[in-house]
């Protein structure tokens, strides 16, 4: 499962997010975000590309996140306080950020146009200190992003309670076999 959002712009300095649930080594559910830098920018079409920057290691970035820091984003997002965190991979070094800011929009009110404030966020990840993933979120954005980091944790609980309950059903069949052993030992003459 996985959601993805795509922020290109004019610029040319877009960025695409995906977040995505997988497993680990061990079976367990895992959130992995992959970001990649927006490749050009087509005019007329009004859309950006990013898929010229999927063979440059320099222009995409992949993370995997503790169901900790998880727990932190979907605070953040709730509270609307700042969530950073620091990754370490070999020679990487990646500090992560997620923050809230009030993105001011125009709206039509009847005949007349105002600005109000939207809660908005941002989230951008810094590698080395010199490469940097961002991108903003709108409200309905950072719901959608709260849910599905909910849902992981539904899923990650979820997988940790049958893993218990299979050893528990292992350790109590394991416990009648060894009860069974030992009564046989008492019938022995010696």
């Amino acid at each position: 499962m996985s959601l993805a959002i795509y922020k290109p712009n004019s610029k040319n300095t877009g960025c695409a997010f995906n977040f995505s649930i997988g497993g680990d080594r061990k079976g367990e559910p895992v959130v992995y975000v992959n970001a990649i830098q927006q490749f050009g920018w087509d005019e007329k079409k009004r859309t950006g590309n990013f898929s010229g920057n999927a063979s440059d290691p320099e222009k995409k970035i992949n993370l995997k996140f503790t169901e900790f820091e998880i727990g932190g984003m979907i605070s953040a997002f709730k509270k609307r306080n700042e969530f950073s965190s620091y990754h370490a991979y070999e020679e990487n070094k990646t500090t992560i950020k997620c923050a809230p800011w009030d993105k001011k929009t125009k709206i039509r009110n009847g005949d007349k146009e105002e600005w109000i404030t939207l809660p908005a966020f941002g989230i951008n990840f810094t590698r080395n200190g010199n490469q940097a993933f961002r991108i903003p979120l709108e409200p309905g954005e950072v719901e959608n992003l709260c849910e599905f980091l909910k849902f992981y944790l539904n899923t990650l609980y979820s997988h940790r309670r049958k893993e218990e309950l299979k050893k528990l059903k292992d350790y109590k069949s394991n416990k009648k076999e060894y009860n069974k052993e030992d009564q046989s030992n008492k019938d022995a003459p010696f």
